[in-house]
């Protein structure tokens, strides 16, 4: 079974996301490069092979993630990655600097934006000082949006024994290890 979650709601950029991966979170290195189908499978005798681990499980429900593109619908948000609590700014790194993959395209001229030290604000008070930063819209008419993503194990996005979460390209094909969580 597959639970798609295109584009949202982690929008993840390769340069500039990394999973909050705990101590006993399982990653499934044997995916990387692999069709998602054939993940699936792999993610399956892992888990099979580890009753205890897995309370008894056969299979995972394999949840993924589309690596986010500069051609994507929403490239115009960025993403606030908070701590577990979503109250403050924690950032890719765990240090409330938030990043921008891209360069912001105005009058044809492309423009580095960022990044911002959002240390110790909260979302909303990071995404008012970042589009505060930022004021005109894009090419495209687009002004700079943010979207808060929670990592695993907050009250927005609980840890679940029954899936695996796996980040893949436009073709389908994972390029992050699948993280059980």
């Amino acid at each position: 079974m597959f639970i798609i979650s295109l584009p949202y709601p982690s929008l993840v950029s390769i340069s500039t996301h990394r999973s909050k991966l705990q101590p006993n979170d399982p990653k499934i290195d044997d995916c990387v490069g692999k069709p998602l189908e054939e993940c699936r499978q792999i993610v399956n005798s892992y888990v099979t092979a580890r009753p205890t681990q897995f309370n008894n499980q056969t299979s995972l429900i394999l949840d993924y993630r589309k690596i986010r593109e500069q051609t994507d619908p929403g490239y115009y948000k960025i993403v606030l990655l908070t701590d577990k609590s979503g109250t403050k700014l924690s950032g890719i790194f765990d240090d409330g600097v938030v990043f921008y993959p891209w360069p912001w395209i105005v009058g044809g001229v492309e423009t580095t934006i960022g990044p911002w030290d959002c240390d110790n604000l909260s979302p909303e008070e990071c995404c008012t000082f970042v589009q505060g930063d930022v004021p005109d819209p894009d090419d495209n008419g687009n002004f700079l949006a943010c979207f808060v993503e929670e990592p695993v194990g907050g009250p927005k996005n609980p840890k679940r024994e029954d899936r695996a979460i796996a980040v893949v390209d436009s073709n389908l094909e994972v390029i992050r290890a699948p993280i059980i969580h």
